[in-house]
């Protein structure tokens, strides 16, 4: 059963309840200090995930461990989604949101309250949820509550915005061949002249970089587990592959 927390009478009726198609661009800094402007994340590739939340309801805690937990590590590249939980009225501070972060174990990044999103994604009932991706700034999935079963769809959402941020200059994963996958010692990527692998683990956290050499890299070092690859050629070309290490 999907849960949520219902917002006061008089934010429903300042909400627009029209589903929205492009995202509502911001540009603020986080509650670590560091600025953000939404349309040059998605310009730069990027999808993003908003989750508007309200202090002291725990169907938005739920849903932000689900997103971090079930989510992205599940989703075509991870190294690509940015999460980002915003409180959902311009009352709710950076000092509430770090405490909400810091008491619930989350590592993502947070925003002090941003009314604006809330009224712009018509949000009653907290968390809502809203993936934006592509150089069009498209809404992809805009929901209110969140259960389980909502994930799949989430997550073919975040894939959607991820294929619409691949350029001409970008290949995905159905473009480019790992072999043998799963490996012990040595994989061969092709599928492109490329030249540098960056492998990050399935959080999208960096975890080395080194040179292919005749396509080919070793991860004879990396303990057992699912890996990304964020790949690169001389002539701007990135890609992004997959593959399973045992």
């Amino acid at each position: 059963m999907k849960t949520f927390t219902i917002l006061p009478i008089a934010l429903f009726l300042a909400s627009s309840l029209n589903a929205q198609t492009t995202a509502l661009d911001f540009t603020a800094n986080d509650c670590d200090g560091m600025s953000h402007n939404l349309f040059s994340e998605l310009e730069a590739g990027n999808a993003v995930i908003i989750e508007l939340v309200m202090m002291g309801c725990q169907p938005c805690v739920d849903a932000g461990n689900s997103i971090k937990t079930n989510v992205i590590p599940n989703t075509s590249d991870p190294s690509r989604v940015k999460f980002y939980s915003i409180g959902f009225t311009n009352s709710i501070t950076c000092t509430q949101m770090n405490n909400w972060k810091t008491t619930n174990g989350f590592t993502h990044t947070v925003f002090a309250g941003m009314s604006a999103q809330t009224t712009h994604y018509g949000g009653m009932g907290m968390p809502t949820i809203a993936i934006i991706g592509g150089p069009d700034h498209a809404v992809f999935y805009a929901e209110q509550g969140h259960s389980a079963s909502d994930n799949p769809t989430i997550i073919a959402a975040i894939d959607e915005a991820l294929n619409a941020g691949v350029g001409l200059n970008e290949r995905s994963m159905t473009q480019i061949t790992v072999s043998p996958n799963p490996a012990h010692e040595i994989i061969t990527v092709s599928g492109g002249a490329w030249t540098t692998a960056a492998v990050l683990d399935t959080q999208g956290r960096e975890v080395f970089v080194d040179a292919l050499r005749g396509g080919r890299l070793d991860i004879g070092e990396l303990p057992a587990g699912v890996y990304l690859m964020r790949l690169t050629d001389n002539n701007g070309g990135i890609g992004n592959a997959r593959f399973e290490k045992r």
